[in-house]
């Protein structure tokens, strides 16, 4: 094997990705975006999208995430956990929202002794582009460049690590640790692209590329790169660097991935079960006040049942009594009128309607003596009152007024005391009253029944 050396350097550290005022740098140097004496545009040369880096990025952020964005915004209830654009949501978590490799063959002493060779370097730049492209499919490839006009000629390539298979947030989602694994890194990126490269070298430069030193050998920075370029020093600290240990870089670059990913699912946890706790509050109040709700609605249910039947009853009494009502309004004017009452013929035996009208209401207070509460009251100064009589004959047939009654307080007054006030408009619960305030409930009952209907609606 020969010695023209091989290397490959990764974005980390200082020269990482991580915002978009560090793309926009990597923009300026890679497509010579600024005045220089040393570097010229025009030794530059694309191979892969435009002039516009950013906007390559964000291109393919587009192309890669706008579908699994959309798909995960449909399942978020609250406004606040959508994302708007993938593109700067990653770039406000301060992780690598893009990755940029530079693949170098040959050092600088190796070129000044070849300028003449130079120009063959496209092809195998070219072929090693394609050639990683379909090692690595998952890291899409934004923007390529060859740089001949500095020692030795390069390529920088910029693209975006996609993962697919994630279990939280979205199912595909930028992840540099997913996608540049220690075995990737080493395998990959360090023997079989030096491989590749090695074969399209030798071909087209007629030259061997040195074989792989124990260790790492893709561990330089891009910031350390382009430094190294200047100055003796860091070409030195690059050749101590080569010595170390690949899979200790490769561990903690993955460990520091790893970590921030865990603290950001952590955070995602934590706010997914505060959210929950408030929603399951929120639902057990809503319960707790319909379940009140339903007991009141059942409560003023049975209210408004009970009272209907109430009134169906009493409509009913009313309707069975109303044929009545001359003999009521005949006992009224009996007891205003202190009039006996003649109540049938105790020689036959017989009672005449009157009678058995009065028969049926009667109420026995002691021997001899019953009053009518049911059929006839008024309201006094001494509270509502009822006639107390004498059977005086005791035979039932006749009837003499004695007293009046408290129907309350059972307690008796005098006639004198109380007759004055005994008049037909003092009576009380006469059935006419009791048809009216029925007919007064019912259209009541109704007008409450057409707000609820229209309440509902």
């Amino acid at each position: 094997m020969g010695n023209v050396s091989y290397s490959a350097h990764i974005s980390n550290g200082k020269s990482a990705i991580t915002s978009k005022s560090k793309l926009l740098g990597v923009a300026k140097h890679n497509l010579r975006k600024y005045k220089s004496p040393e570097y010229s545009s025009d030794n530059i040369l694309l191979l892969r999208g435009t002039e516009d880096l950013y906007q390559d990025v964000k291109n393919v952020y587009h192309q890669e995430f706008d579908e699994v964005v959309q798909q995960y915004n449909q399942k978020q209830k609250r406004a606040d956990r959508r994302i708007e654009d993938y593109f700067e949501h990653v770039a406000n978590l301060e992780q690598d929202m893009a990755v940029e490799i530079i693949f170098q063959c040959g050092d600088k002493k190796f070129w000044e002794e070849h300028m003449d060779k130079k120009e063959k370097m496209y092809n195998v730049y070219a072929y090693l582009l394609s050639t990683m492209e379909r090692l690595l499919p998952n890291f899409k490839v934004a923007n390529a460049v060859i740089h001949f006009d500095e020692a030795s000629p390069h390529m920088h390539v910029v693209g975006v690590p996609v993962w697919e298979g994630a279990k939280k947030g979205l199912s595909k989602k930028v992840s540099k640790r997913n996608v540049f694994t220690p075995e990737s890194l080493s395998v990959i990126l360090q023997d079989k692209l030096r491989e590749e490269a090695g074969s399209c070298f030798r071909f087209n430069v007629k030259e061997e590329l040195a074989e792989k030193k124990q260790g790492r050998n893709h561990d330089l920075s891009v910031m350390e790169y382009k430094v190294a370029k200047e100055t003796e020093r860091l070409e030195e600290l690059q050749r101590e660097v080569v010595d170390t240990d690949n899979e200790l870089f490769a561990s903690k670059l993955a460990y520091r991935q790893v970590q921030r990913e865990n603290e950001d699912e952590l955070r995602e946890i934590k706010q997914e079960i505060s959210e929950k706790q408030s929603e399951n509050l929120k639902l057990d109040y809503v319960i707790s006040y319909k379940r009140d709700k339903l007991k009141e609605y059942d409560d003023e249910i049975s209210k408004w049942e009970q009272f209907k039947n109430t009134l169906i009853m009493l409509k009913e009494y009313i309707s069975a009594y109303l044929p009545l009502s001359p003999l009521i309004e005949e006992f009224a004017n009996c007891v205003e009128h202190k009039k006996d009452i003649e109540a049938g013929n105790s020689f036959r035996g017989l009672l005449n309607a009157f009678g058995q009208f009065l028969r049926a209401f009667k109420e026995l207070i002691v021997d001899g003596v019953c009053w009518f509460p049911r059929l006839m009251r008024w309201k006094t100064s001494k509270g509502e009152v009822a006639p107390v009589f004498s059977d005086y004959k005791n035979e039932g047939y006749d009837y003499r007024l004695k007293a009046y009654m408290n129907v309350v307080t059972k307690e008796k007054y005098s006639i004198d005391s109380i007759q004055e006030e005994i008049k037909p408009e003092n009576r009380i619960g006469t059935l006419e009253q009791l048809e009216q305030g029925i007919v007064a409930a019912e259209e009541m009952v109704q007008e409450v029944e057409r707000t609820r209907v229209r309440g509902r609606e």
